[in-house]
């Protein structure tokens, strides 16, 4: 689970923002609050649901969060897949300052299926004369607390400068897979192509937590109807069978989902109640596509234990479906393995089924940068009122000012 997390210098971000989910020890010991396993003194939401205007910056904040995991997870050289390619925020002041993320996750790497540690991972990048095109690592760290105390794993400066690893990693200073670590990829990325165990499983979960989304590079993603077709078919019908249960229950009048070979091509149609002939995928709505894109994301997160990434959760969905969804990653029946659910919404009637420690304000200041606070910082806020008419109300910030 993410403990905290903090980016700087990043498209409408300019300040270091902060987003800390530890949970006030004040507040009441309520079953959607989960207790850390490598720190039990504290208590962590299983949803963050990010609330405010229009371009206020949610999905900025969203996708810096999977930023920092495509960074661990590729060593691509190519620019056009590259994860440093991303802009500072939009000033000559900033321009030439590194952009900056740091990451605290409690996860299994040391030891798959064993104790969980709690990890810090540090990222610095610069911009060279050519900008964008031209990026590379300052500073890259990637820490753990055996005992209380950080103990790195490893740590690179900017180019040119030593790399440091530490025992865990299976590595000698002298090792000559760190001569093959480019200025612009990570370490663990690096490694993890070369083998490096514990890299390799870092990277693996990385990527994963950058597949269980639906936005990349601050746009609009989902996986190829294709690939997931031939995932149900070959390798997850356990995926399918979720996915077709999750969506009789959305009250849609679909009774199946059938894969039937059209043209050489494998095709996903549905059956519904009262109608004759079942009806192919780019007929459904809107609404019924988007189900069969997320569901099996967020069935694989729940599944793995790896925190899920919406943008627009409610996009084309009732409020009641996304509402369930939320509910899914409460619950400790169908959220055993304690993953997390980041989303953003404009739908406040999401707001009433909320705890203040679940939601988090994004607006923006007069020089329109990113800024973000949670609800239980907002003074005054008791714990038994409704957040929907104080949101409205102007109490928690984040309203847009129209005319």
């Amino acid at each position: 689970m993410i403990h905290t997390f903090s980016v700087s210098n990043y498209y409408s971000v300019r300040e270091e923002v902060v987003l800390d989910l530890r949970i006030l020890g004040t507040a009441p010991a309520l079953p959607r609050f989960r207790r850390s396993t490598a720190k039990p003194d504290i208590r962590l939401p299983s949803v963050v649901v990010f609330m405010g205007p229009n371009g206020s910056g949610k999905t900025t904040l969203l996708d810096a969060l999977l930023a920092i995991s495509r960074i661990a997870s590729s060593a691509s050289p190519a620019e056009e897949t590259s994860p440093l390619t991303f802009l500072p925020f939009s000033s000559t002041e900033t321009r030439d300052k590194p952009t900056r993320f740091c990451v605290e996750i409690e996860a299994d790497w040391l030891a798959p299926d064993q104790a969980r540690h709690l990890f810090r991972y540090e990222v610095a990048v610069r911009r060279g004369d050519a900008g964008v095109k031209d990026t590379f690592f300052q500073r890259e760290v990637l820490s753990y607390f055996p005992k209380g105390r950080p103990r790195r794993l490893f740590e690179r400066g900017a180019p040119g400068e030593p790399i440091y690893v530490s025992s865990e990693l299976g590595l000698t200073p002298k090792d000559d897979r760190l001569k093959a670590i480019r200025e612009d990829a990570s370490v663990i990325a690096t490694l993890a192509l070369l083998n490096v165990p514990l890299a390799a499983r870092i990277a693996e979960w990385m990527r994963a937590f950058s597949y269980f989304s639906n936005i990349l590079h601050r746009e609009k993603w989902q996986l190829p109807t294709q690939t997931m077709v031939e995932a149900f078919d070959e390798s997850a019908p356990e995926v399918r069978d979720w996915l077709v249960r999750h969506i009789q229950a959305s009250d849609l009048g679909i009774q199946d989902m059938r894969i039937l070979e059209q043209a050489d091509k494998k095709e996903v149609f549905f059956d519904h109640r009262g109608i004759d002939r079942p009806i192919p995928l780019p007929f459904e709505s809107n609404g019924t596509k988007r189900l069969f894109h997320l569901l099996p994301q967020l069935y694989l997160a729940l599944n793995d234990g790896i925190p899920a990434v919406l943008d627009e959760v409610d996009g084309d969905l009732h409020v009641d479906i996304a509402g369930e969804m939320l509910d899914w990653f409460r619950s400790q029946e169908t959220n055993s393995s304690g993953a997390q659910l980041f989303v953003s919404s404009h739908n406040v009637g999401l707001l009433d089924d909320l705890e203040k420690e679940e939601v988090f304000i994004v607006e923006k200041d007069r020089d329109g940068a990113t800024r973000v606070y949670s609800a239980q910082d907002v003074r005054g806020l008791r714990r038994d009122a409704r957040l929907y008419p104080k949101y409205r109300a102007g109490v928690l910030g984040g309203i847009p000012k129209i005319g």
